[in-house]
């Protein structure tokens, strides 16, 4: 029953005794069926529609400042790697030799001086991609450098970020995405920023890459699920809607003083930043970007991470941490602390993620029904909607 307040108006629904109030707004807040969080044949479709024709953020420039420095991302089964030339330009390519398929560059990140040469059968390439020469070149017929080079893919770039993507897709350049964002992150000089400790990844995640997204796009539950976080930031929480293709999340500072002893460390550390980055928001501001890539932007420290497929059961988070150009001892150690105080949200996100895939393995759940400060996950919901209607369904189609 609902009945309305007689001082403030506001609806209040009453049950059996209790009362709690009701929302006005309308609209869909039906989450995806939960089908979707386990089907592999769906994930063969989201990789096709979703995952390999859209922009993922795999690392800055700085990454790679000199000629054959490279950076490499994986994206199921699929292999890329980024690499700058000896002209200085950065080029994306698949990682994959062109005789036998070999992978070409093993681990995250590297150098190679002055050519590519691949593991297997030692074909050489150079740094822009073209073929220098197989191994007993006079076992093959004459290879023509550029049509035997390397595959490129498509990259971009924003602030000094690279993105690739796999195959064309809908998304327009990433600095179209962004322009909505630059007036915001104007005081922040990404262009500079200096890799730290390399990339890093999250233990295997028992659930599927969309949970993950899920968790990303409300607070929520911040106030149970992540009490340090809360305890920084979760009174002012912040969160825009999904448009054209990004999602801004934003935490100020509390106004009153922390209680857990690193929040306290840190706050203190950053009110010691000097100029110019004393003046950046004491604040945690993230942008995503669809459809599993966050940049990260801090007082100390600006970053990224993303949520990446397995299978369709499991996935990791992994991402970069940069300095910025200029740090002083007071940003370097706020940085440590920022990054411990991440380190223990990945955690307590993976918990919260493998809780929800043991809801969608049960035959009696169907989907969410989510709440207002929930409608970025329906908006990112509804994106993946546009491009798999068949998400729409309560039950796994028998064909995509």
């Amino acid at each position: 029953m609902l009945y309305r307040d007689a001082v403030s108006g506001t609806r209040i629904r009453k049950k059996g005794g209790n009362s709690f109030m009701a929302s006005e707004q309308q609209w869909d807040r039906t989450g995806l069926p939960s089908w979707a969080y386990l089907s592999e044949r769906l994930l063969e479709v989201e990789a096709k529609r979703v995952l390999l024709n859209h922009w993922h953020v795999v690392g800055h420039v700085n990454d790679i400042p000199e000629p054959g420095d490279w950076l490499t991302f994986d994206l199921l089964g699929e292999r890329a790697f980024v690499i700058r030339g000896k002209d200085q330009v950065v080029r994306a390519f698949l990682n994959t030799c062109r005789h036998r398929g070999s992978r070409l560059l093993e681990g995250q990140s590297g150098h190679c001086r002055g050519a590519l040469v691949c593991p297997f059968h030692a074909w050489v390439y150079d740094l822009d991609g073209r073929l220098k020469r197989p191994t007993q070149a006079e076992k093959f017929p004459e290879l023509n450098s550029q049509d035997w080079g390397l595959h490129a893919i498509e990259l971009d770039s924003w602030r000094g970020f690279l993105f690739v993507r796999f195959s064309p897709g809908p998304q327009p350049p990433v600095a179209t995405m962004m322009a909505r964002h630059e007036e915001e992150l104007r005081p922040y000089p990404i262009e500079t920023i200096q890799p730290t400790d390399g990339l890093y990844s999250s233990d295997v995640t028992r659930a599927n890459w969309k949970a993950m997204v899920d968790v990303d796009n409300e607070c929520y539950h911040c106030p149970k699920s992540h009490p340090g976080l809360n305890d920084l930031y979760g009174g002012r929480y912040e969160e825009g809607p999904w448009l054209e293709g990004t999602h801004r999340i934003r935490g100020p500072f509390n106004e009153q003083p922390s209680r857990r002893e690193i929040n306290i460390q840190y706050r203190e550390l950053v009110a010691q930043h000097p100029e110019p980055f004393a003046s950046l928001p004491k604040a945690w501001l993230y942008i995503g970007i669809f459809p599993v890539s966050v940049l990260m932007f801090y007082p100390d420290s600006v970053g990224f991470y993303r949520s990446i497929p397995l299978d369709a059961t499991r996935s990791v988070m992994t991402g970069a941490a940069y300095s910025y150009q200029g740090e002083s001892d007071s940003m370097r150690q706020a940085r440590a602390l920022s990054m411990e105080i991440d380190s223990a949200v990945l955690e307590e996100d993976k918990h919260m993620c493998e809780l929800h895939y043991e809801a969608n393995a049960s035959r009696y759940w169907q989907h969410a029904l989510l709440g207002d400060s929930e409608k970025a996950v329906r908006e990112h919901h509804d994106m993946l909607r546009s491009l798999i209607p068949e998400l729409n369904l309560e039950r796994e189609p028998d064909s995509f």
